[in-house]
């Protein structure tokens, strides 16, 4: 059954749980043949003890074969027991992938490693949410590389042309239908458990070395050891004196100890090939052996094959030498190779001649899988949210309109998706006001992480949603600085200069503001906050204001495209009921006090005051 079957048949998380059992019982069977394999060798092993001790005591001959027979059994067993187990690894790396996705699907993603960072200051990112713990990058991210990481965060945080959207949800799309390629490229990154991200920048520090062994030094390494067996064979059939011999090999130790240090730190460079550089290998084969149709992913694929060569090519050549430059750990057998023949220098050339053939590409090639993680994070929210759907953004200025939008936070089963339309293209906003806690910062969130993920080229939660290029600003979660002495008020105006910087630059700015100016009081909030608006709308901005001053709700009166919508809740005996449905026009209700008498405080002394 192909993937696009799988997933079309049955829904996500059925096709999810189903791989994890079949990998977790795959798992468990070959960690049973594993025992039975080791038994074997243990019994194989304590056979060749006692043929041996027989064969010696008794000077038998066939008790020796029987030995050698036996020594033939054991190394088989021992290369039958490290593939079982690699594949018992395999199972369980691929297992675990759906059980991350299955995390994702419920209340658990919180539980995944937080993702993603953007530098303090950004326009939108700590409002929204977009990164680090409790985050959509935590929520969707499937990425094990610090590239991938970095790149998912950069695409969310930065949003990218009309056309390059379009080329990533084409690549997005067919992504979403290769289950197979997805879960191969994730357990491929998994193998490597020394730390959350693989991050190739050690051993692409070793890459952009210099190359070190060159000129005469070449010729030294190579003359020298002839040089001196010659010599040898003259001393061993009584030509040449020892002492001649023995000092040549003299300098040549002299060479091989004068060099070891350089040689041995080039080696620890590449010493983790084992970890990350085998995993890296194993995903860019995994690139190497898929195939694509959208023009992006073939572009990637491309880029992984550096020098007109696949990852398989030239990993392998990297791997045969790296292998052979972990002699210089065996000691003392390391100390007597390198010495007769100079083995470290060898070993080195052939590593600094395959960063010269190889070297200037690869840190594009690690960037295209990062890319391509990326990709694959995207993907994996439009194939296993049932609420996700492609976004049309579209050159020609358009009102955003979005229909069935939900927080992509919030599971799939407890969102309440609402329609939002924007009156105009520009100079056009929703003024929100409502009872507390009945929905109007969720709204704003999710309207700010739907039009990051649209944006980036990724899929949306929405039946519908269709926008223009915009520059999304947001100044909804404001904290005072205590060290550094800013009020909340101070810390507020901080934040909403970017919000109004440049406001009237292209593309129009899609604000979110959410009770503005709550650092000071009712008359100087109110009259501060339609001057913001003003000067946004005055700009060509457009987007959403989320207040409790009911009396902001005049704008709609004074300007032909802001428009007043509200949430509101019922009171159903002594509980408070929310349904987060937006409505339209001006609340008429306030919660603040009734909340205030469910907390157990009187109030009937204030009101009598108050009237």
């Amino acid at each position: 059954m192909s993937d696009t079957d799988e997933s079309s048949s049955e829904g996500a998380e059925t096709v999810f749980r189903q791989r994890a059992a079949r990998y977790e019982a795959l798992a468990q069977a070959e960690q049973a043949r594993a025992q039975q394999v080791s038994f074997g060798r243990l019994i194989s092993f304590l056979a060749i003890v006692v043929f041996v001790s027989a064969g010696f005591s008794q000077d038998d001959p066939v008790w020796l074969s029987l030995a050698g027979a036996s020594t033939l059994v054991f190394v088989g067993l021992v290369l039958w027991h490290a593939r079982v187990l690699g594949r018992r690894d395999e199972a369980g790396y691929r297992r675990d992938v759906h059980q991350r996705h299955l995390q994702r699907l419920g209340a658990e993603w919180v539980e995944l490693a937080p993702s993603g960072a953007i530098a303090p200051g950004h326009p939108y990112a700590s409002d929204l949410d977009l990164c680090g713990a409790g985050s959509l990058c935590q929520r969707i991210d499937v990425s094990h590389t610090v590239r991938g990481e970095a790149t998912l965060a950069a695409w969310l945080g930065a949003p990218a042309s009309v056309e390059t959207i379009a080329a990533r949800q084409e690549a997005i799309t067919e992504l979403a239908e290769q289950l197979d390629v997805r879960e191969g490229l994730e357990a491929a990154a998994a193998r490597e458990a020394k730390s959350p991200r693989i991050d190739p920048a050690p051993f692409l520090a070793f890459v952009q070395r210099e190359a070190w062994v060159r000129g005469g030094l070449v010729a030294a390494m190579f003359v020298l050891p002839l040089i001196t067996l010659g010599l040898f064979v003259a001393y061993g059939i009584g030509k040449l004196p020892g002492g001649v011999a023995w000092g040549a090999l003299g300098v040549q130790a002299l060479l091989a100890f004068g060099t070891q240090r350089r040689c041995a730190d080039a080696f620890q460079l590449v010493a983790a090939r084992r970890g990350y550089v085998e995993s890296l290998a194993r995903m860019l084969a995994e690139v190497e052996a898929a195939r694509f149709e959208a023009p992006l992913l073939q572009d990637l694929q491309k880029r992984v094959s550096v020098g007109g060569k696949p990852p398989s090519e030239w990993m392998a050549r990297l791997d045969r030498w790296a292998g052979f430059a972990e002699l210089y750990t065996q000691f003392p057998i390391h100390l007597v190779v390198n010495v007769a023949v100079l083995w470290d220098l060898h070993v080195l050339r052939q590593l600094e001649r395959w960063n010269a053939d190889v070297g200037e590409g690869l840190g594009d090639a690690f960037a295209a899988l990062g890319e391509l993680e990326a990709l694959s994070s995207f993907a994996g929210l439009l194939h296993a949210d049932p609420d996700a759907s492609l976004p049309e953004v579209v050159s020609e200025a358009r009102p955003l309109e979005a229909e069935g939008l939900a927080h992509p936070l919030l599971l799939a089963g407890k969102r309440v998706a609402n329609d939002v339309r924007m009156p105009a293209a520009r100079s056009s906003a929703l003024i929100v006001t409502g009872s507390n806690m009945a929905g109007k910062s969720t709204l704003l969130r999710s309207v700010g992480l739907n039009l990051a993920l649209a944006f980036a080229g990724g899929p949306v939660v929405a039946r519908r949603f269709v926008t223009s290029p915009l520059r999304l600003r947001a100044s909804m979660r404001v904290d005072d600085d205590l060290q550094q002495g800013a009020s909340y008020f101070h810390a507020e105006l901080t934040r909403l200069r970017t919000v109004v910087a440049e406001a009237g630059a292209e593309p129009p700015i899609f604000f979110l503001l959410d009770e503005l100016l709550r650092g000071t009081n009712a008359k100087a909030r109110h009259l501060g906050a339609r001057a913001v608006l003003a000067h946004l709308l005055d700009a060509g901005g457009c987007g959403i204001a989320a207040t409790h001053d009911i009396a902001l709700s005049e704008v709609a009166d004074e300007r032909p495209h802001v428009r007043n919508v509200h949430f509101t809740d019922v009171m159903e005996g002594d509980e408070m009921i929310f349904d987060y449905r937006l409505r339209e026009g001006v609340v008429r209700t306030s919660n603040a006090l009734r909340l205030l008498e469910l907390a157990g405080i009187a109030i009937d002394d204030i009101r009598a005051a108050d009237t």
